[in-house]
């Protein structure tokens, strides 16, 4: 008979009992609950928001000042090198008259004993010119300023490494070497990128703040309010993370 239940039959729970809802399509269908979410949710994502900016600008601030302190430290660094390349070049303007006035002497001197036996007035003359090139020769000693024990070779020339001499001054000046070890470039790039990386978090959170609004004014199907809404909270979520994650590489 219809109407009759037969007390026999096998009890069927998904015929008798509701499927139970989610937990976030209960907050969403309730509507004082989901009004009080999702006016929490935009109010921090409104603040994260203003947040982000303030970090961004922090980070574009400290890019700029690296990036011009990096600019001075290069024009310093040039600066020096161009002084100690005018050193060598200054020393090998004394080296061609070091070499000539050494040279005369060491001729002179030569002539001077080749002839002593037999004309000794002569021998005496050369002798006298010879320690005068010679002194020529040691008074220019003291302007070089790049390499010390400049002297004749066997050869009758003056050895100068300008490329070896122009290491050991880059090498030994102090300044310099602070300068090429100097990571405020590094800085700089890292300062420019953590900006951008907050930038587009920035822009993530605001991704979420549109999609939360549109949630909160939305009248048309459940589902669909819905959707923004979860959207919108996992956005937040993730610029959260995103933004923790910047904070500690950078």
């Amino acid at each position: 008979m219809l109407g009759i239940v037969d007390p026999a039959a096998p009890y069927d729970e998904s015929v008798t009992s509701p499927q139970r809802p989610s937990r976030i399509s209960v907050i969403v269908r309730h509507p004082e609950r989901a009004a009080v979410l999702l006016a929490l949710l935009i109010g921090f994502a409104s603040v994260f928001t203003a947040v982000l900016a303030w970090r961004a600008a922090l980070a574009n601030i400290d890019a700029s000042r690296y990036q011009s302190l990096a600019v001075q430290q290069q024009a310093r660094r040039e600066q020096i090198e161009r002084e100690l390349e005018g050193t060598v070049q200054q020393d090998e303007r004394f080296v061609a008259d070091f070499q000539e006035h050494a040279l005369n002497a060491r001729q002179l001197q030569a002539q001077a004993d080749a002839i002593r036996t037999t004309d000794s007035s002569a021998a005496d003359a050369l002798d006298v010119q010879a320690q005068s090139e010679a002194a020529l020769a040691r008074a220019l000693k003291p302007f070089f300023v790049g390499a010390g024990g400049i002297a004749l070779d066997d050869s009758g020339t003056v050895p100068y490494d300008s490329a070896f001499v122009l290491r050991n001054l880059q090498d030994a000046d102090p300044e310099l070497r602070e300068l090429r070890t100097s990571n405020v470039a590094q800085l700089a790039n890292q300062a420019n990128d953590k900006a951008i990386d907050l930038v587009a978090v920035a822009a993530l959170v605001v991704a979420a703040l549109f999609l939360l609004t549109v949630a909160e004014v939305s009248r048309t199907r459940l589902r669909i309010r819905q959707g923004f809404f979860v959207a919108g909270g996992l956005l937040v979520a993730v610029g959260i993370v995103a933004f923790a994650v910047v904070e500690v590489v950078a």
